[in-house]
């Protein structure tokens, strides 16, 4: 009987979130099912559009700074005895240069946040990014998360970059920028057909997509709930 009544007091919230009524299609009905496939916006302010905008050039300025320094360090590389590794005098060199590119590139009052992926593999993005650039930056360190976990360390001081060859990592960044760039134009394509929409439409899409979230993670509870109780 306890574990009947624990049952009910925890699964009774977790419905009831699923029997909310929908009130979208009272309100504006027509705009909701004409354009219930657009896809959600990140942000439809002036300043998310710079910030788009900006990062896109930033970006193609690193992609076609690091054409460029792989040329040269293939290069160098033919005429060196050995393959040229990622020493952090070499790193630094590298990073300088593609730095300075992309902090030509980038719009004055653009926001800009911060992304690594330490030796462990451990992904950081800076809490404050924004929806329109956390998505990019997670793309692009997903690319580096998955060559470090090809290649990582058994032993956590050892930083595995030190013995890859600077062509690798330079080709393994432009990979990172690239598929950051197809998310980046994503979002602008969605931005556009998003916040075309008059607002009260995108106020009734974007509530549409929460209660659907929503609905998705009671069912997501009734059914971790259902796997303890019974």
């Amino acid at each position: 009987m306890k574990i009947f009544r624990l049952m009910t007091c925890s699964l009774l919230p977790l419905m009831a979130l699923l029997w909310i009524p929908s009130s979208s299609g009272a309100q504006g009905a027509a705009g909701f099912k004409s354009n219930v496939s657009v896809p959600l916006g990140c942000g439809c302010s002036p300043q998310d559009e710079t910030d788009l905008n900006s990062r896109i050039k930033q970006v193609e300025a690193a992609k076609k700074e690091y054409d460029a320094l792989i040329k040269e360090w293939e290069a160098k590389e033919k005429g060196a005895k050995e393959p040229l590794l990622l020493t952090s005098e070499n790193r630094g060199s590298v990073q300088g240069s593609v730095g300075f590119r992309m902090s030509s590139a980038r719009t004055s009052n653009a926001r800009s946040f911060k992304a690594e992926t330490d030796p462990s593999c451990t992904t950081t993005i800076d809490p404050n990014a924004t929806r329109c650039l956390r998505g990019a930056l997670q793309d692009h360190e997903s690319v580096h998360k998955k060559v470090c976990d090809a290649n990582k360390s058994a032993n956590p001081f050892v930083d595995w970059r030190d013995k890859q060859r600077v062509v690798d990592y330079m080709k393994e960044e432009q990979a990172g920028y690239q598929k950051e760039l197809d998310r980046l134009n994503d979002e602008v394509k969605k931005m556009q057909a998003f916040c075309s929409l008059d607002k009260s439409t995108r106020q009734i899409l974007e509530q549409a997509a929460a209660q659907q979230e929503q609905e998705k993670t009671a069912v997501d509870d009734l059914e971790y709930y259902s796997k303890i109780l019974f």
